[in-house]
């Protein structure tokens, strides 16, 4: 038997409830106040109708019935339409015009008001659509603010009509004065479906965004209660110091083992708001990277999530509620992207940004310093980058262009430090990445003087993981935390010589992903094994992120319950296959995933993240587009471009497929190889893994693997022979031209070598019934670097460009 929806069931529409339908409400309006226009000598029932509807009071009221319907529909779509425009929500190609019109003066301004009005109900005004009889703005995304503004501009419009159409009736009746009963009516039409129109049409809309606000507004009289905030805003109710401090000797999470050891998880650096160059594509104006939100008083992994979410959503509704803010979406890493008009005293927009993330701790209940604090990525490699692109300028050093801005500003080293010190002063700020370009080695010698006891001044594109370039900015004093990213070095060995040495001298760790990434939780086990302060894997909207936050949860769960892998392999089975792929990444541009698989059918995998900082000494990610020399490139010499610095080559720009097509047909193949993805596909890389690597390790029994050392040590032999065998070093290069060669892996790629020790990595630790943070952890201190690299005498930090 077919299910029958009952009445009850059916939606109010159907019902009859809704007053979408004005018309009707307008005619039973104007046609029934039509009784109090009738004289009073008319009595009998036939002389009512003929009065109503068989004389001229039928024109009257059906005046009366399509200003009423006109009128409502005009103000109510108008609030929705013009809340569109203040938030800056309505459709690209129709924004720029609607906000000059915004700004017009006073006579212009009102012309367009009433431009709208008229045009708005018969479907002809831009930015208004029409469709079978209901109306919506032309909207990016639909959101609370703009959907309650439609009730609020109808309530208004009630309030402004409805009760003096009454009393302009009564005034009339009493006075015998028509024309004060008839504009009655006629206010009393309007007002009357103004009100049904507020009451029920955008049925709760209005009314959910009036609570939002009212508890936010609550919940920040309550936390400003309880925290006074001084007048000028230009103090903190926690020192800087004291949560450095803080954040340096605890964690999130920390617990004691039955064997005395303790494990730590480290804080959440979670991504909130982001800019740069990850954003360039989705638009927004901030030209730095990231705001991160650091929860302080979340009990553990599950509860930071709640408040970060919390956090995130409630910027959001701020962004989209707010004039001058807009909101465009969720970028890569899961943080908001969105463009903020500065407001007086602002220099640049990330202040108005700034403003936004604290606002939304202390709307959401809690205290910025005591309960929530920031971390900034300025990224400022890529704003020195982009001020040498803009004027031609490649040598220059402490010049930093904020390019996205409307009006973009360029300030100088100097001013870059006094733009941090007044905004640690000022804002819950804790920790600082990349504030300055990696070779303005003044600008970070400055910050360090000023803040180094304040906040975490962490070296990303500075340092790139690589153990001699930490100890080398830890000598020269120009940071205070050592960002760690597996991939920047290639090699889970060389990490952990970086966060051994960054210990050793005395530095903080925070472990971070990179913006593209796979599914994989490598990043989470690292900053687990190492004890790191932090760890930084973007926002709490995608699942490539989450994973990672959501491994620390179950790495606790299992320290707390003394879970252990009680069975270790037999030491006999064999690695019958190593497989390698192009894995997806939430950028939609692959990476290399790893698959080992033993002869009793058990598999290990892994896949490398990949995005390029602007550090200059990152290792490889190798992609289709860099070709290794090949009868190809000597054959037909014009069409590719040599770069000297990795002895490789690149198709010239401006050539056309057509054209190569008829060339050769293998030069054709390789064409279409090196543009998948927009040449950042990654076969060749994939085919190092199974054409060079696996045939060192398959066949194997895992008992004779060794440690991960060992493993890495082969790998980074492979890397230096393949080198030597392509003439990019000679067999009797130093040993630290060849230790560079190793970390630099541009011939079989970091992202074959990564994946590939990755993988191995979690092999061994099943052969020796631990996870692979507990053989890290291990190895972390026991690691000898000479042995690793296969040279017998300790290599000399290399000399920083620019050096002071």
């Amino acid at each position: 038997m077919a299910y029958v929806r009952q009445p009850s069931e059916m939606p109010r529409l159907d019902r009859g409830w809704i007053i979408a339908n004005h018309k009707l409400v307008s005619f039973h309006a104007a046609f029934l106040t039509s009784l109090l226009s009738i004289p009073t000598h008319v009595l009998s029932n036939f002389a009512v109708i003929r009065d109503m509807f068989l004389s001229v009071e039928v024109v009257i009221s059906s005046l009366m019935w399509y200003a009423a319907w006109h009128c409502n529909i005009a103000i109510h779509e108008m609030g929705h339409y013009l809340a569109a425009v203040r938030t800056n929500n309505l459709r690209p190609e129709l924004a720029v015009p609607a906000e000059q019109k915004l700004k017009q003066g006073l006579i212009g301004r009102w012309l367009w008001y009433l431009e709208m009005f008229v045009k708005i109900p018969y479907g002809t005004f831009q930015g208004v659509h029409k469709e079978a009889g209901s109306f919506h703005p032309s909207v990016k995304t639909q959101n609370l603010a703009v959907s309650a503004a439609g009730p609020r501009a109808s309530k208004v419009l009630s309030q402004i009509a409805f009760l003096p159409g009454i009393a302009l009736i009564l005034l009339g009746l009493y006075a015998t004065f028509p024309a004060a009963v008839y504009a009655g009516r006629l206010l009393f039409t309007i007002g009357v479906v103004a009100l049904f129109d507020f009451l029920l049409s955008d049925s709760g809309k209005y009314k959910a965004f009036r609570e939002r606000q009212r508890e936010a507004a609550a919940k920040m009289s309550e936390v400003r209660a309880a925290e006074p905030i001084s007048a000028t805003q230009e103090s903190r109710p926690v020192k800087p110091s004291e949560l450095r401090r803080k954040l340096r000797l605890h964690r999130l999470q920390e617990l004691e083992l039955p064997d005395g050891k303790i494990v730590f998880a480290p804080w959440e650096f979670r991504n909130s708001i982001q800019g740069g160059r990850h954003t360039e594509e989705m638009g927004g104006n901030l030209s730095f990277q990231e705001l991160m939100f650091l929860p302080l008083t979340a009990k553990d992994y599950i509860e930071a999530q709640r408040v970060t979410n919390m956090l995130q959503t409630r910027a959001i509704q701020i962004i989209q509620d707010t004039e001058g803010l807009n909101f465009v979406g969720i970028g890569l890493e899961g943080g908001i992207v969105a463009s903020y008009a500065r407001e007086k005293g602002d220099l640049l927009p990330e202040e108005r940004a700034l403003r936004v993330a604290v606002q939304a701790i202390e709307e959401c209940g809690f205290v910025p310093d005591r309960d929530v604090c920031l971390a900034l990525d300025p990224a400022a490699s890529e704003l020195s980058n982009a001020y040498r692109e803009k004027t031609g300028e490649k040598d220059s050093i402490g010049q930093y262009l904020f390019w996205r801005a409307e009006d973009p500003k360029v300030l100088s080293t100097d001013e870059m430090v006094d733009l941090y010190i007044r905004w640690v002063k000022k804002y819950p700020i804790v920790s600082l990445e990349d504030p300055f370009a990696e070779d303005d080695f003044e600008g970070w010698k400055k910050l360090m003087k000023a803040l180094d006891h304040e906040i975490l001044i962490i070296g990303d594109d500075l340092v790139t993981t690589k153990d001699t370039t930490i100890r080398k900015c830890a000598e020269e004093g120009l940071i205070n935390t050592a960002l760690i990213k597996a991939n920047q070095i290639g090699s889970l060995s060389e990490t952990l010589l970086a966060t051994r040495t960054a210990k050793e001298l005395g530095l903080a760790l925070v472990v971070s992903h990179r913006s593209k990434s796979p599914n994989e939780v490598m990043e989470a086990d690292i900053s687990f094994a190492v004890g790191a302060l932090g760890l930084k894997c973007g926002g709490g909207a995608n699942t490539e992120r989450l994973v990672k936050y959501g491994r620390i949860v179950e790495l606790m769960e299992m320290a707390k319950k003394g879970t252990k892998i009680t069975r270790k392999l037999d030491p006999d089975l064999v690695i019958a296959d190593i497989s390698a792929h192009e894995e997806p990444t939430n950028a939609g541009i692959p990476t290399v995933g790893v698959v080992v698989m033993l002869d009793n059918g058990m598999k290990f995998t892994a896949a490398t993240p990949l995005g390029v900082s602007a550090g200059t000494d990152e290792a490889i990610h190798l992609v289709d587009s860099i070709i290794e020399a090949n009868p190809l490139t000597r054959k037909f010499p014009n069409y590719f471009v040599f770069k000297e610095k990795e002895k490789t080559y690149r198709f010239a720009p401006d050539l056309k497929a057509d054209a190569i097509a008829k060339e050769n047909r293998e030069l054709a193949d390789l064409w279409m190889r090196a543009k998948r993805y927009g040449g950042k596909g990654c076969l060749n890389a994939v085919a190092n893994v199974t054409e060079a690597i696996a045939p060192r390790f398959l066949g194997q029994k895992i008992s004779a693997l060794g440690n991960l050392a060992d493993i890495d040590r082969e790998l980074l032999a492979l890397e230096l022979d393949l080198a030597t065998k392509r003439g990019k070093i000679d067999a009797n290069a130093s040993a630290e031209a060849k230790i560079q060669i190793m970390q630099r892996k541009a011939n079989l790629g970091m992202n074959a070598v990564l994946s590939v020790s990755l993988a191995l990595g979690r092999l061994i630790a099943a052969r020796d019934g631990k996870e692979l943070p507990d053989i890290l952890r291990e190895m972390e201190s026991t690691i000898d670097r000479d042995y690793l690299y296969g040279i017998e005498s300790p290599v000399a930090a290399p000399e920083l460009v620019h050096a002071l």
